[in-house]
């Protein structure tokens, strides 16, 4: 998905590398990628918050051991309202009646796939 998945597997190399290994935070202290995600709204649809979600969460399953990376949440299972077309309502898995958008099957997918690797949040 136009290098999204090298970039983030990127940035987090550059973050221990470049940030957390100068000011004395070394590689033995495990990342924890929180409140992520990729809102729906207009001109952002929700195949694209799932194509995104598998890419980023892949990309972070895939260099977990390199970086050592601690686990990842998503930044909401529901919208806070999916009437709005703000960026920041609309985060959710599921809107905000509960229906579920096409992330939220890629989700349950990953956490299959990833869950033993113990990549999840139990939060």
């Amino acid at each position: 998905m136009d290098g999204l998945g090298e970039a983030v597997a990127g940035l987090l190399g550059h973050h221990r590398d470049r940030c957390l290994t100068p000011a004395g935070i070394d590689g033995s202290v495990p990342l924890w990628i929180t409140e992520n995600g990729w809102p729906t709204g207009p001109e952002r649809s929700p195949q694209r918050q799932a194509d995104v979600l598998e890419t980023i969460v892949t990309a972070v399953a895939n260099c977990r051991i390199q970086q050592n990376i601690g686990g990842y949440t998503h930044f909401a299972l529901r919208d806070a309202d999916s009437t709005k077309p703000g960026l920041f309502y609309r985060f959710g898995l599921l809107s905000d009646d509960y229906r579920p958008k096409p992330a939220f099957d890629t989700y349950r997918r990953l956490v299959r796939r990833f869950g033993g690797a113990q990549l999840f949040s139990p939060s």
